[in-house]
C-alpha cells in the first residue's frame, strides 16, 4: 500500500535517517554508546566539534533536513533527553554543558489574534555563546541569544537575551496582562 500523500511529506528530508538512529540509538541506556550516539549524529549531518558528546540520543524535529540547522562547538556535554526542534538555526559554541531535559525551542505561534491565540507559525534561531551552562529542565524560546559563559538554572525558561557572564536563576510565574 502507498502512503498517504501527508506521510511522504513529513518525511522528506532527513526524516527517516533520523528515525532510524532514533530506533537504535534510543534504545540505548542513558550514559552508555555515548561516543556512537554523537558519532551517528555526524553521519546524519550534524556539524558537531571535536571532544563533543552526546549522553543519549537526542530528540531532532522539524521539517526538511534537520540535521543541517544545528552546529555544535567543540567540548560540549549534552545530558541526556535533550530536545531541539529545528524549524530554525539552532548554533551552540565550544565549551557548552547541556543538562538534562533541556528543550531548545525555534517556532512558537503568533498570539496577537484574540480569535485564535495559536495562529501562524513564527520562528527565529537561536544562540548559544561559548562556555554557557543550561541546567536540567531548562527551556530555550524562540530567536533567543544567550551569551558567552552564562549560567541558566533549573528549570528557567529564557524568554529573551542573556548577556555575557549573567546567572540566571529562578522560576516565579507572575500575571503580565488580561487577555482580551
Amino acid at each position: 500500500m502507498i502512503p498517504p500523500l501527508a506521510a511522504i511529506s513529513e518525511l522528506r528530508g532527513s526524516a527517516w535517517s533520523v528515525l532510524i538512529a532514533r530506533q537504535i540509538f534510543g534504545r540505548c541506556p542513558p550514559f552508555t554508546a555515548a561516543r556512537l550516539t554523537t558519532n551517528a549524529l555526524r553521519l546524519l549531518g550534524v556539524r558537531i566539534g571535536r571532544a563533543s558528546v552526546f549522553w543519549g540520543m537526542p530528540e531532532l524535529t522539524g521539517t526538511g533536513d534537520v540535521c543541517a540547522r544545528l552546529q555544535i562547538g567543540t567540548y560540549c556535554g549534552f545530558n541526556v533527553r535533550t530536545y531541539f526542534d529545528l524549524t530554525d538555526k539552532i548554533t551552540i559554541g565550544d565549551h557548552v554543558a547541556v543538562g538534562q531535559d533541556v528543550m531548545f525551542l525555534t517556532h512558537a505561534h503568533d498570539a496577537s489574534d484574540p480569535a485564535r491565540r495559536g495562529g501562524a507559525i513564527i520562528s527565529a534561531p537561536i544562540e548559544v555563546g561559548n562556555g554557557a551552562w543550561l541546567g536540567a529542565r531548562v527551556t530555550v524560546m524562540p530567536g533567543v541569544k544567550i551569551g558567552p559563559g552564562s549560567v541558566i538554572g533549573t528549570s528557567v525558561v529564557v524568554t529573551k537575551d542573556i548577556p555575557a557572564n549573567m546567572l540566571v536563576l529562578g522560576s516565579r510565574a507572575i500575571s503580565i496582562a488580561k487577555w482580551r
